[in-house]
């Protein structure tokens, strides 16, 4: 008996020497301490594998021949044997391949779509840039040309047709936003509306006259929605209604 107790001894002082030297974080003297090693040791966290961080060896493509992925494109566009198949299944391979043949089409067709749109200078023969603009029910055809810095709108200066200041800085605003305040002699006709309606119809035909005559101001007046035709109108009336949404005063009797 006092034997086999030397030999389990040793064999238990074995194991922890072993676990020491497999375990490095944990010290040797608790090993030897009489605790069981299992539960000395430090937990580990699981190592998760990080796809991103694995590193791909280098392989040999010595043996690559540009020949062999002729011969393999020459075998998918060989057609395909389809006796083996039946009637259904065939049917319903060309169904799919109908099926791809038009996503092929649609695809080509968005990415076409999604292509910005090249703008280029446009020019008359007199050196003037057009644009039209609209505001309510307020249309207005606009024309500039390299100038003075001199408007005018319905053959009458701006400073008579328009009185008031927030007008007059309403219809500047394109060229204030692409830096080109006296730059451009500007000639518009406009009809329909009020002055407001005016001054907004002036202002987008300004900017699409200015757009077309030099692309590159596009980006200043599109961040300030110079360039975004304003949709609000005046709400019609309502039966039933003394206006658009009010109603008539309430009598008790």
């Amino acid at each position: 008996t006092m034997a086999s107790s030397f030999l389990l001894r040793r064999a238990t002082l074995a194991s922890q020497r072993l676990s020491c030297i497999l375990s490095p974080q944990m010290s040797c003297a608790a090993s030897f301490s009489g605790i069981p090693p299992f539960r000395m040791q430090p937990k580990k966290e699981i190592d998760k594998l990080r796809t991103h961080a694995v590193s791909i060896l280098d392989g040999n493509y010595d043996d690559f021949d540009d020949e062999d992925e002729d011969d393999w494109e020459d075998e998918l566009d060989e057609e395909e044997d389809l006796s083996h198949m039946s009637k259904a299944d065939r049917e319903m391979l060309e169904e799919a391949k109908k099926q791809d043949e038009l996503y092929q089409e649609r695809k080509k067709r968005w990415l076409e779509l999604t292509k910005p749109v090249v703008r280029v200078q446009k020019i008359d023969e007199r050196g003037r840039s057009y644009g039209r603009g609209s505001r309510k029910s307020a249309q207005a055809r606009v024309w500039i040309q390299p100038g003075m810095g001199e408007v005018v709108v319905n053959r009458r200066p701006f400073e008579e047709y328009f009185h008031r200041n927030w007008h007059r800085e309403h219809v500047l605003a394109p060229l204030v936003a692409t830096d080109t305040c006296g730059e451009f002699d500007i000639q518009c006709h406009v009809e329909g509306g009020g002055l407001t309606g005016k001054a907004g119809a002036i202002r987008l035909g300004l900017a699409r006259a200015l757009q077309n005559y030099n692309p590159d101001y596009r980006p200043p007046m599109k961040r300030l929605g110079l360039l975004t035709r304003d949709p609000r109108k005046v709400e019609r009336k309502k039966i039933g209604k003394v206006k658009a949404r009010k109603s008539p005063q309430w009598v008790r009797r």
